[in-house]
């Protein structure tokens, strides 16, 4: 693991969902929408669902699964539910504040910087076009793209290939077990959003080389 860093970083690789932007909040509102619309239920319970190891975590088939755990299934209401659900989270999706003039920042300061995600490629471009920080990101590196999902280095040896760039590598997530472990791993700057971790999970024997509560930290790390 580094722990110090001389000069400016290279490049820096960002995870997407609840770094840059506030996932989990939108994904609350969206299952509140969904819990009001069939009449039972609450957010969190149906939020937990989608923690199943059934499908993947964005899956609107937990819905469906939900609504006949709940004997209020029907075809045409799951379908309705899945649209609704899908409407009121990219609604509700924003950048943290700071997003906007911190990448503008390191991008003035010729850092190239990529977004490596377990969203699907069309889910995170949608979320980066409601954010307008897509042209901060000329790599955009996905599970369907990529074939792996984060811890694996994969998707990490991935975006820095395509990025084809030099000197020190950071990355910047919200997840110890996710980014920050395989961050150390392959010998990154590591910075923890600890802003943005919904589940920590204390882990003694891992740590990052930073950590910043706001987005725009960032700036001071690289003073």
């Amino acid at each position: 693991m580094n722990n110090s860093v001389d000069g400016l970083p290279g490049a820096i690789l960002f995870d997407l969902d609840n770094t840059l932007c506030n996932f989990i909040d939108a994904k609350f509102a969206a299952c509140r929408a969904v819990t009001e619309y069939i009449g039972t239920g609450d957010e969190k319970e149906l939020f937990e669902h989608f923690l199943r190891p059934v499908y993947s975590f964005e899956d609107t088939r937990h819905i469906a699964d939900y609504m006949m755990a709940k004997g209020v299934y029907t075809p045409e209401d799951a379908d309705h539910a899945a649209r609704l659900f899908e409407d009121i989270k990219i609604a509700h999706i924003c950048p943290y504040p700071g997003v906007h003039d911190t990448l503008n920042h390191l991008r003035a300061l010729g850092i190239k910087m990529a977004i490596v995600t377990d969203a699907d490629q069309t889910q995170a471009e949608r979320r980066l076009k409601k954010c307008e920080i897509a042209s901060y990101f000329p790599v955009l590196v996905t599970p369907d793209r990529s074939g792996k999902r984060k811890p694996d280095h994969t998707p990490f040896r991935m975006a820095l290939r395509e990025l084809a760039a030099s000197g020190p590598v950071w990355l910047v997530g919200d997840s110890v077990r996710r980014e920050v472990i395989p961050g150390n791993e392959l010998g990154f700057t590591t910075v923890y959003a600890r802003y943005g971790d919904c589940f920590p999970q204390y882990n003694p024997e891992f740590s990052s080389d930073h950590v910043i509560d706001r987005f725009s930290d960032l700036l001071s790390i690289l003073s």
